[in-house]
């Protein structure tokens, strides 16, 4: 069968899942009071492939292990509501819904095989190796699973799922009406009415097709298609070539949002001509452009390629603080920006310039989570991080062997 090209998929080797696919004082020392210890700030838990780590961060960002960690569970962490934490089984389209205690042990209560909600059955089956992923909404009562088949004919889409914060069963709602074809990502919008699928898919040797998929979330929960435009601004030339200066276009590669109206895009130019291959090369830095949604969902911005960050990191994840005023971007290095609203994200620091960042997370207490390798293996960084300061919390980094992904439940 023919397999679609997730391009942010593809060149990212972990996915900024907290997404999900699926966001500030000095840290303290070591010298932390036992009643600061006593009162985490956040569970953090990390996916290995055979098991699931659970930590408590305190309030300076150090880390100890939940009691009964590790947990026996095999399931690739995506998100979580404050009550159940969330994944999908291995190579499956299952989602598992793990417990949260108050001390962060987790115990499964509920799965869900999303494939039996899939309308197509077995003429175009779902696969996990196509990309997938899951998001649940900012309020915590609704998730939303990419479901993608295996054949690039068969239409793709996002299923809603209602939360059962009893339970943790998730009750079927409705699929996106079938003009979805992109990857997993889906980021929503501050305002939780919102939300975007960013894609560059190709095909058959074709070249990629850039798509912004819209959607809105309606009263029931569910998410449904809605017609609202993004404003992906022109590309430069292409002066590479070696015939000469050629036309070409940005390819979105992933999204993140701040808590209002606001929204980062990861764009990489593409041209349909190519080193003299004539199938298309990407060109120039990897940039981000900034947007503001309107009260209809489209995405406006005043973006150019001579006036957006580039992301020296490359292609990788993308992470907004709570706050709204950092934006996280991993891939080759860690890299912070300044985010300022509709206006060009601007540099502010630039961490672990020698190893690759494959996932970022943060909690409401200033501290960002970084997990990828160095030379030495897999290794989860933490950093409290404001607009002023940037500091490594004690005990970082941590590491752990095969880890895989990674997802914080703030406090």
């Amino acid at each position: 069968m023919t397999r679609l090209l997730q391009l942010a998929v593809c060149l990212v080797a972990l996915l900024s899942t907290g997404g999900a696919f699926a966001q500030v004082p000095d840290a303290q020392t070591d010298e932390s009071t036992a009643a600061t210890a006593s009162k985490p700030v956040a569970h953090v838990y990390v996916g290995t492939g055979s098991q699931i780590l659970a930590f408590s961060a305190a309030a300076n960002g150090k880390l100890t292990p939940v009691p009964g960690s590790p947990f026996k569970y095999n399931i690739s962490v995506m998100g979580a509501n404050g009550h159940y934490l969330f994944g999908f089984e291995p190579s499956s389209v299952i989602i598992d819904s793990l417990s949260m205690a108050a001390n962060g042990a987790l115990k499964k209560t509920a799965t869900t095989n999303t494939e039996q909600y899939w309308p197509l059955g077995s003429d175009c089956p779902l696969t996990y190796w196509n990309g997938q992923g899951l998001r649940i909404d900012h309020s915590g009562a609704d998730l939303y699973n990419a479901a993608i088949p295996e054949d690039l004919f068969c239409y793709s889409n996002f299923q809603s799922f209602k939360i059962n914060d009893t339970n943790g069963k998730l009750t079927y709602l409705g699929e996106t009406d079938k003009i979805f074809y992109g990857g997993p990502q889906l980021s929503i919008l501050g305002n939780n009415e919102f939300a975007y699928s960013p894609n560059c898919a190709a095909a058959f040797g074709n070249s990629p097709y850039p798509t912004v998929t819209a959607f809105q979330r309606i009263s029931s929960g569910e998410l449904v298609t809605v017609n609202a435009g993004t404003a992906i601004p022109a590309a430069p030339m292409d002066t590479s070539y070696p015939g000469g200066p050629v036309p070409g276009y940005y390819c979105p590669l992933t999204m993140a949002t701040d808590p209002t109206d606001h929204a980062a895009m990861m764009l990489y130019a593409f041209d349909n001509v190519g080193g003299g291959d004539g199938e298309g090369d990407f060109y120039g830095p990897v940039v981000i452009a900034t947007f503001t949604a309107d009260s209809r969902g489209n995405l406006k911005t005043t973006s150019t390629y001579k006036n957006m960050a580039v992301a020296e990191t490359g292609v990788g994840p993308m992470r907004m603080s709570p706050s709204g005023k950092l934006l996280a971007v991993g891939g080759a290095g860690l890299e912070i920006f300044h985010f300022n609203a509709g206006n060009p994200a601007t540099k502010y620091k630039m961490l672990l310039p020698n190893d690759n960042i494959g996932s970022i997370l943060w909690d409401k207490d200033n501290h960002m989570y970084a997990l990828g390798s160095d030379a030495k293996g897999t290794k989860l960084w933490i950093y409290t991080v404001t607009p002023t300061s940037v500091t490594e919390a004690p005990g970082s980094p941590y590491s752990i062997a095969n880890a895989a992904s990674v997802y914080v439940q703030t406090l």
